[in-house]
């Protein structure tokens, strides 16, 4: 039975933040990419360019909703991809955690239903636990995601505020919704009263290329806002993010922004612009998906080679991390010790769900460790795993 109800997040985001730079540790829980990925050369031009392009100028009070030019090309971006949107529509954000958290304020009040994905990313759900929002989780089906027929009759029972859904590889299942999911929840929700938070993040690692986002579907314009940022697709310590609430909501979205920071980072957004102008974005994304490709072959063979028999694993369409089910249930805290006395980090299952899992899973970050790290470390967990699974299968 699925049901709202309050709770208290389980992960808390800046326990894996800390974790990302820590010398020594094989990384396979922080969502984030290695060094040798990002385009360190075209961005140092990009900055190169930005200086001598606006000077002093980037380097003042800025407007609020950010880089004029920036907006209007992501805006280009996503009317290619079928939304209906202007770029002056669009508030630079700083990161897509602050584009969620100020969707979810202007939204949200203590007590409000909120429908996600189960499992959904921690981060996003500690910001659920924080607004006192009651959740509705709506359960992720293998790679297609939220299944409409089995979501339908909770939206409409409970007619939640707003559904927050990572429509394309979803962190951590890698879910990717179809398009008649797409249209189908925007129905649903239109009929519901629930508002859409679109977060599409990990759009432009989907191979293939990106999907029209929920938006597309929203001819009206009143049922979906849209959020995401370029931290996985191009460099996280840009911490350019982007935010396009649906008009009814956009200036109280940007009152909030300029309130909370005048303005995001000046000069990261103009070095994006020049990094887009430069014509860098598309051979970088093509050279990236080539590369987490790689990596999730390389995981993929290692999870299958050392993990419990009977893992159930999620092989995604796309990104860098996999989402693997395991055949019985774990003592988390034993393994994570046990895991760090050996240099290894990876993502327990529990924190990205707002409810008790029935079944014990792990998400594993392929991007960052080398790839013989990466065979290494899940190698090393696997055998954590099968100890601590073997002595439950024999009982």
């Amino acid at each position: 039975m699925h049901e709202p109800a309050p709770f208290q997040a389980a992960g808390r985001l800046i326990d894996f933040m800390r974790q990302a730079d820590e010398p020594g540790l094989i990384n396979l829980a922080a969502g984030v990419p290695g060094l040798e990925a990002l385009p360190r050369p075209e961005l140092e031009e990009a900055f190169r360019r930005a200086f001598a392009h606006d000077g002093s100028a980037m380097l003042a009070y800025h407007h609020p909703e950010g880089d004029h030019e920036l907006r209007e090309l992501l805006g280009a971006r996503l009317r290619a991809r079928g939304a209906v949107v202007e770029g002056r529509e669009l508030i630079m954000v700083t990161g897509c955690t602050q584009a969620l958290q100020l969707m979810l304020t202007v939204l949200v009040k203590p007590g409000d239903i909120v429908a996600c994905e189960a499992p959904a990313y921690y981060g996003m759900l500690e910001l659920l636990s924080a607004a006192g929002a009651r959740v509705l989780p709506l359960p992720v089906r293998g790679e297609t995601g939220i299944d409409p027929e089995e979501a339908g009759p909770l939206l409409e029972r409970w007619k939640p505020r707003c559904l927050v859904v990572c429509s394309t590889l979803s962190n951590p299942s890698g879910a990717t919704l179809p398009d008649a999911t797409r249209r189908r929840l925007v129905e649903i929700c239109r009929r519901t009263g629930t508002h859409i938070i679109d977060d599409d993040i990990y759009a432009d690692l989907l191979e293939g290329g990106a999907p029209s986002p929920l938006a597309h579907w929203d001819e009206k314009r009143d049922t979906v806002s849209y959020v995401s940022s370029y931290c996985k697709s191009v460099a996280p310590g840009l911490r350019v993010g982007v935010c396009v609430p649906a008009p009814a909501l956009r200036e109280q979205v940007a009152t909030l922004k300029c309130m909370q920071d005048l303005h995001s980072a000046v000069v990261t957004e103009v070095a994006l612009r020049e990094f887009f102008k430069m014509g860098a974005m598309e051979p970088h994304l093509a050279g990236l998906r080539t590369r987490n490709r790689r990596r999730r072959e390389i995981g993929i063979a290692a999870v299958q080679a050392s993990f419990p028999e009977g893992t159930q694993l999620v092989q995604p369409r796309g990104g860098y991390m996999l989402w693997a089910t395991l055949p019985g249930i774990v003592d988390f805290p034993a393994l994570r010790a046990a895991a760090r006395a050996r240099g290894i980090a990876f993502g327990a299952g529990t924190v990205f769900f707002p409810t008790a899992a029935e079944r014990s899973c792990i998400r594993l970050n392929c991007a960052k460790a080398t790839e013989e790290q990466l065979t290494a470390g899940i190698a090393t967990l696997g055998g954590l795993l099968r100890e601590a699974l073997e002595p439950a299968a024999a009982a």
